[in-house]
């Protein structure tokens, strides 16, 4: 459910082919990002349709934020349009190649989304882009949006903000060999240990 750098994705073709039925499909037009589960079997297609509400909703909430992809256009149910942010992926970076001030950017980007309401969920250095040592963060798809659940939001957003606490932590931990961990939630704690 990712898209790629500028570097890996062509116009007009399908630069990220799916790991498995339930990822999206993406492609870049011009400037523009596509995202559409239209080809996937029904179940997989339903489950589609959500994380791309979830997508919409996040990049609505954050609207004219640097660093974050904007939201364009939903033309079915199954595809989203996107703008498209340059940059390289960190998961394709050496040891070396981030800078200690672009480092801190992304902190205070992650920050940022956070204060509108906004925790990324699932961000995995390959949704890290880097552009001039510039830091973008791109695929909101499991993204939760403050207020989705009235009667746990508050637990399920301070959770999903320890989630992206801990990858901006491996982050750190890669690049810099420093950081310390957050404290994360009990649930995720046993599921890491029995993993």
């Amino acid at each position: 459910m990712n898209h790629s750098s500028s570097d890996h994705l062509q116009q007009n073709k399908v630069p990220y082919r799916p790991r498995n039925v339930w990822k999206a499909s993406v492609r870049r037009q011009g400037d523009v990002i596509v995202k559409e589960h239209s080809g996937a079997p029904f179940i997989p297609r339903l489950f589609g349709r959500i994380f791309l509400s979830w997508e919409e909703a996040a990049l609505r909430r954050l609207e004219g934020m640097e660093g974050v992809p904007a939201f364009i256009r939903r033309p079915s149910p199954y595809a989203i349009h996107i703008s498209a942010l340059e940059g390289r992926p960190l998961d394709k970076m050496k040891s070396g190649e981030l800078s200690e001030s672009c480092f801190e950017t992304l902190g205070s980007l992650i920050q940022g989304i956070h204060e509108r309401g906004v925790a990324h969920g699932d961000l995995h250095q390959r949704n890290i882009l880097v552009d001039q040592d510039r830091p973008s963060i791109i695929d909101f798809s499991t993204a939760y949006v403050k207020g989705r659940v009235p009667l746990l939001d508050g637990w399920i957003f301070r959770n999903m903000i320890s989630l992206d606490l801990e990858r901006l932590y491996k982050v750190e931990r890669r690049f810099f060999d420093r950081g310390a961990p957050p404290r994360m939630f009990f649930l995720y704690r046993m599921v890491k240990r029995f993993r």
